[in-house]
């Protein structure tokens, strides 16, 4: 229970892309400011509802079924990058969730990953093309 409050009032979203964009392979941010990974809650999320709007409108079970199908696990991959040290971080843990209005997939911080670090520097590759995508970093304190 405590940690479910502590999810709810402490969670933290950073938009990382202001505008929708398009990873055709491969994309790189170098963030202003850095992210943290302070529990194995921490996530990236890609919005893929632009380019799955079409399936709003079916049921939650038929979505995860539609984005399961449409971004097979280990299709799309995030590795986060800590420049000054070079450590990094591959998330390839892909997940799917649903609401009325929205389609989405998140990659969830490894648990062999060390807690506490901060990253500059964001590659996503997908060998499926994500178009019109918004992505963010999602983690609690």
């Amino acid at each position: 229970m405590i940690e479910f409050l502590k999810i709810l009032f402490l969670s933290k979203f950073v938009l990382l892309t202001p505008e929708p964009i398009t990873i055709n392979g491969q994309y790189e941010f170098n963030l202003t400011e850095s992210i943290d990974a302070l529990n194995y809650n921490a996530r990236i999320n890609i919005d893929v509802t632009a380019m799955m709007g079409k399936f709003l409108e079916v049921d939650v079970v038929e979505k995860l079924d539609i984005l399961s199908e449409k971004f097979p696990k280990g299709s799309v991959v995030v590795h986060l990058i800590e420049s000054s040290a070079g450590d990094k971080v591959t998330l390839k843990n892909l997940g799917y969730s649903t609401s009325e209005n929205s389609m989405d997939l998140s990659l969830k911080y490894p648990k062999n990953a060390e807690l506490g670090k901060s990253y500059d520097t964001i590659i996503i590759e997908s060998n499926v093309l994500l178009k019109e995508v918004v992505i963010g970093w999602a983690n609690s304190k």
